[in-house]
């Protein structure tokens, strides 16, 4: 007998239908039994970055306060990803009086919690990682629309790092706006050698998928303004990424030094979809990230049902 299965659809880092990163949040009764080729095929079918799944369990959501939650991309699943958790943590305080909610991702544990009628704030499950720099010349060569001096010093070698294992972007710093505004996404994925990365690379294969984080810093005051845009799979570019904005907020801390650094990052501004995305990351001794928050916004665009054949 076929299965039905609510979902809704809300956008992510934006209180406006339509902006910001589209999100789908699949309900799993406790009831039902869903294999990973079925979350897989669903994800694709919804075809947004990533869907998420939020398994309920006896006695029923309202006094549930742990929700076991699986992310999923058109391709595979993952351990982490910004954009899904706000916005499942969103979606799940908006139908209770709770002020924090934990969603059991693959991660590890991770609380959400209200901060204002319209936004959440989490603490992100950290297993930062700075790898050694590449010299990555396609980076730079198939952006056909800019030129070697569109980028700046630092992107020369070009930095690597994992906000957690698994999730990998290469930092790409370039001279400004307008550079930004002239970059395409990639015709092909972007991998390297997994080996690179080591227990962070979160491949079974020989080679690692990166993701492309671009941007340039705005603003530096009380806190770091910062434009990006992240290019991932090829031909893909993504409106908001909340793990790609906390593995440079923490990047870029690292390089300042201990104390508490705030990043805003707009993002998806290339695309029609203007996201904003808030990152807060505390530095310690030795320069070790010791606490990373994401802050962000929603609001529901959509909800339905899905029917899933037996």
């Amino acid at each position: 007998m076929p299965l039905k299965l609510n979902y809704h659809r809300y956008d992510i880092f934006t209180t406006t239908r339509f902006l910001g990163n589209p999100l789908a949040i699949v309900h799993v009764p406790a009831s039902a039994s869903l294999t990973q080729e079925h979350k897989q095929c669903i994800a694709r079918e919804f075809n947004l970055s990533e869907t998420t799944f939020v398994h309920e369990e006896e006695p029923g959501m309202q006094i549930q306060t742990t929700f076991r939650t699986d992310i999923f991309t058109p391709h595979t699943e993952i351990p982490f990803a910004g954009h899904p958790t706000i916005g499942t943590g969103f979606h799940l305080l908006s139908t209770r009086q709770d002020n924090d909610v934990t969603l059991r991702i693959k991660a590890g544990d991770t609380v959400v919690t209200r901060t204002g009628e319209a936004s959440v704030r989490l603490r992100v499950p950290v297993d930062f990682k700075i790898h050694s720099a590449l010299k990555i010349d396609n980076l730079i060569i198939k952006q056909t629309h800019l030129s070697a001096d569109d980028f700046t010093e630092r992107s020369k070698m070009i930095p690597i790092a994992s906000i957690v294992k698994g999730m990998n972007f290469f930092i790409l710093e370039v001279n400004d706006v307008d550079v930004l505004g002239r970059m395409y996404p990639y015709s092909e994925d972007i991998t390297i050698p997994s080996t690179h990365l080591g227990a962070w690379s979160g491949s079974q294969t020989e080679t690692t998928l990166i993701h492309v984080y671009a941007y340039t810093v705005i603003e530096e005051s009380d806190q770091i303004r910062i434009r990006a845009r992240m290019f991932s799979w090829a031909g893909h570019e993504d409106p908001a990424t909340g793990s790609a904005a906390c593995t440079l907020g923490s990047y870029l801390a690292s390089k300042k030094g201990k104390g508490k650094w705030r990043f805003e990052i707009t993002q998806g501004v290339e695309m029609g979809r203007k996201s904003e995305i808030v990152v807060i990351v505390e530095i310690g001794d030795g320069n070790v990230v010791e606490n990373v928050q994401l802050e962000g916004s929603a609001v529901k665009v959509m909800e339905g049902s899905l029917t899933l054949d037996a």
